[in-house]
């Protein structure tokens, strides 16, 4: 496992948590991208790797992201109870 550039470091503590998580929201509600694709963009766009922006995931972003995984079959469907 490959540590963490110097330049990873400093552009992850530029991004703080809401403003990536903001910034996906943005991008997910103003094009026909879903969670997964947004994600991968960010990271495209701003020269970072996914597996790094993996702790600046929302827990609401993270089940949205379960959500378009199952959708796609990357996930077993998980059993939603009716309300």
């Amino acid at each position: 496992m490959t540590k963490p550039t110097k330049k990873t470091k400093a552009m992850l503590n530029l991004n703080d948590r809401n403003k990536f998580n903001n910034e996906i929201n943005q991008l997910v509600s103003t094009s026909s991208m879903n969670y997964i694709d947004a994600i991968l963009h960010y990271c495209d766009q701003n020269g970072l790797e996914a597996e790094t922006v993996k702790g600046l995931i929302s827990a609401e972003n993270k089940e949205n992201l379960r959500n378009d995984a199952e959708s796609l079959n990357f996930f077993p469907k998980t059993s939603k109870l009716p309300i």
